[in-house]
């Protein structure tokens, strides 16, 4: 099937066309009917939305599925929602998101024809038991799929187990991106709606704009909630507008689930929810070190300190399940010469790096960390050593650092105007330095991988506490 049946609940619709009465939906949609060129077979899901059919394509002989809008005369919001999801599914060439073959209106009902999946959602693979390493595996293909719309420049927003579908080929897809938004247009405030594209075509006589407003026009007024809220980031119940940390969010949600056998939050109103996900993930029974610390990590409730982006999170699931080293012998060589590292790096960022002026006001530390360690020279740098070993640790341990920096960086903003102050600030902006001038090289064809020359950095940037750069608490 090609969405969960279960994710909408059955709702009775009626339709105005042009010249035509009012006729209820479900007499006009049976089994034999015909949509377009679709033959209609048997119904597999219906709600509010729409209803989705299992149906056949006569031109290319091949079974679909077919997800048709309930027609109503104030439908404007659920067929922009249809549209939406169309529009969005058909960007989209990915190997582990549902295919979308088609969009269309037949007698005044708009349509969407897709990928039929032989299977069943994450949710209904999930109560077969299945194991882990096929958990895992499911999981992450999910995550790639959702890569896959970030890197296009969408937001799922409602991505939880109904919404992942596995196949019994074994194949994973995510589906369902009615939700889905493009974050070009993101900046603008959630109440300045616009009218739905072809509505606006239609009352004005003209023809359709190039930008693509359906996909990235809001679909909600301020103060309205996108999403299910058991797997909504913190941030969606305060009204802010999601962005990929958002989904993020939902996917560990989702992943921690899958392993576990239940959420990272529970309440029973959306209040509790709310605080629930605000107060971060706590302890989980069965859940290796490693991978609670990878979702923790993704299901922050500040989205900066999440994962710089889906796929440092899949490397860093990846590294969690790989079988250990067969010797850890390079890891400690690596951290004795990054002890020599740090000890002769402290004394040279006190020597060589002097104090900005008083009163220098801070900015943002995403500003100010800059490129040092951006989305494009993390791609950079993984397009150069991607068959390298260390990748991931390396990657790791720059992510460690740039969240660990930032941190200091917004204590030390955090203090009184003073000397001690401007020189913790120094010492931060020189391991900024180092860092970017390390991650440059890395990127180049010369750069070379290696252990020692990253771990110190963590250790460097806690050590830039002003003064005398000693161990007290700021």
């Amino acid at each position: 099937m090609a969405v969960d049946p279960r994710a909408e609940t059955e709702a009775g619709m009626a339709e105005t066309q042009a010249g035509a009465a009012v006729v209820d939906p479900a007499a006009v949609l049976v089994a034999g009917a015909t949509v377009g060129k679709y033959r209609l077979d048997r119904v597999l899901g219906s709600g509010g939305m729409g209803v989705v059919w299992a149906a056949f394509d006569p031109d290319l002989e091949r079974p679909v599925a077919i997800k048709v809008l309930r027609a109503h005369d104030s439908a404007d919001t659920l067929r922009t929602r249809l549209l939406r999801e169309a529009r969005a599914m058909a960007r989209l060439k990915h190997g582990n998101v549902l295919t979308v073959y088609e969009v269309g209106t037949d007698r005044g009902r708009d349509y969407i024809a897709m990928e039929l999946i032989d299977g069943a959602d994450l949710s209904g693979w999930l109560a077969t038991k299945p194991a882990r390493p096929d958990i895992l595996a499911a999981l992450i293909a999910a995550g790639r799929g959702l890569a896959a719309a970030h890197d296009a420049g969408l937001i799922h927003r409602d991505l939880k187990p109904h919404n992942v579908l596995r196949g019994s080929d074994g194949r994973v897809y995510v589906t369902d991106f009615g939700l889905a938004r493009g974050q070009i247009d993101d900046g603008v405030e959630l109440d300045q709606t616009q009218p739905p594209f072809a509505a606006t075509a239609i009352a004005s006589g003209a023809a359709p704009r190039v930008v693509d407003s359906v996909l990235d026009s809001p679909l909600t007024q301020t103060g309205m909630l996108i999403g299910t809220p058991a797997y909504m980031a913190p941030e969606q119940f305060i009204g802010r507008v999601p962005d990929p940390r958002s989904d993020q969010f939902a996917f560990c949600v989702t992943a921690w689930e899958a392993l576990t056998g239940a959420r990272p939050f529970s309440g029973k109103t959306l209040d509790e929810l709310r605080v629930a996900a605000s107060a971060g993930a706590g302890a989980a029974a069965g859940l290796p070190l490693r991978l609670h610390q990878v979702l923790s990590r993704g299901l922050a409730p500040d989205p900066a300190d999440r994962w710089l982006d889906m796929h440092v999170l899949l490397h860093e699931l990846e590294a969690a399940i790989a079988p250990p080293p067969k010797s850890r012998a390079p890891w400690i060589v690596g951290g004795v010469l990054a002890v020599v590292g740090f000890l002769t790096g402290v004394a040279l960022y006190t020597r060589s790096h002097t104090a900005p002026a008083r009163g220098a006001e801070c900015r943002p530390a995403a500003e100010v960390f800059g490129s040092a360690w951006s989305a494009e020279r993390r791609n950079a740098v993984m397009a150069r050593h991607r068959k390298e070993t260390m990748l991931i640790a390396v990657m790791g341990i720059l992510e460690e650092a740039q969240r660990s920096w930032t941190k200091r960086y917004h204590a030390a903003c955090a203090r009184p105007d003073s000397a001690e102050r401007h020189e913790q600030i120094a010492c931060l902006l020189g391991m900024r330095d180092e860092i970017a001038e390390a991650t440059q090289e890395l990127a180049t064809e010369s750069g070379e991988l290696s252990i020692s020359s990253f771990v110190s950095f963590g250790m460097a940037i806690e050590a830039c506490k002003g003064g005398d750069h000693s161990d007290r608490d700021d």
